[in-house]
């Protein structure tokens, strides 16, 4: 009787097992080996008894074998009709899954339902194991209280309520005394504040403070320039813009005459007296 020749040639496609190109997952000493295509290599790798790897390959013919207990635990939990696999690709949510990995989906997911199930059992029984006997409670009679009239009113009105230091308004602070302790303006007013831009050091309130008392005795003096500052010299002119008897801060940025034809010292002592510097 003929033969008929074998539907694939041995020498045209690799025999199983193998891994076809593209496979991502781990091969036994496959970076140690080349000369071969992909599929010959991991042939001769799978089947060679030199190299050390699974009994169990990661190739199968997609069948599980499934017990009595699975099925019947398949049957009882989704319908005579359904089965307990779950297709690769299934969305919706399989309570459990999420504690076994390393095996397919479908393996996955019968695990996961079958502990599910047993879990479900478990929690039944002893919740009917703790089930306290039916007993005939009878309720008493239900009695109303007798209702109580409300105290009567002593005035129709309340009387209002009288604090012991109750709130005034303070005023203006341009017109509070000097040793007024509210003569200031608080932390965030951003109205403008006369005599302020020249002091410096302290906090807001501070600040505004002796503003308000150096622009009142400016005011009491019939705006004299001359006349406040003999009384205050704590604050410098504002036409005095380079002082004779000092030198500029060092984070002065205007102009100042001279000076950048001068060195060898610091910038307040070069700096000092300016206006008389630059005039020589």
């Amino acid at each position: 009787m003929e033969k008929f020749p074998p539907k694939f040639s041995k020498t045209l496609v690799t025999p199983d097992p193998h891994y076809i190109p593209g496979y991502a997952g781990y091969c036994p000493q496959l970076k140690y080996h080349l000369g071969k295509p992909y599929g010959q290599l991991t042939a001769s790798l799978l089947t060679s008894t030199e190299v050390a790897h699974s009994q169990k390959l990661v190739l199968h013919s997609g069948r599980f074998h499934s017990t009595q207990t699975r099925d019947d635990t398949s049957r009882s939990l989704t319908g005579p009709n359904k089965q307990l696999d779950r297709i690769p690709g299934y969305t919706g949510f399989v309570p459990r899954s999420q504690n076994y990995f390393s095996k397919t989906y479908r393996e996955t997911c019968r695990e996961a339902l079958h502990e599910f199930q047993s879990d479900q059992q478990r929690r039944m029984q002893l919740m009917s194991a703790d089930l306290v006997p039916a007993v005939n409670y009878t309720l008493p009679v239900f009695k109303p209280q007798k209702l109580t009239t409300p105290l009567t009113a002593i005035s129709k009105d309340a009387a209002p309520y009288k604090p012991k230091d109750p709130w005034k308004a303070h005023g203006s602070p341009y017109l509070m005394a000097d040793n007024s302790p509210y003569k200031y303006f608080i932390s965030g007013f951003t109205g403008y504040v006369p005599k302020a831009r020249f002091l410096i050091g302290t906090g807001y309130p501070i600040t505004t403070n002796k503003a308000l008392i150096q622009f009142g005795k400016q005011v009491k003096a019939g705006d004299s320039a001359v006349g406040l500052m003999e009384s205050d010299n704590n604050l410098p002119s504002a036409s005095a813009i380079f002082p004779t008897h000092r030198g500029m801060l060092p984070s002065y940025t205007g102009h100042v005459p001279g000076y950048k034809f001068r060195y060898g010292q610091t910038f307040g002592q070069l700096t000092n007296n300016a206006l008389a510097l630059s005039s020589k």
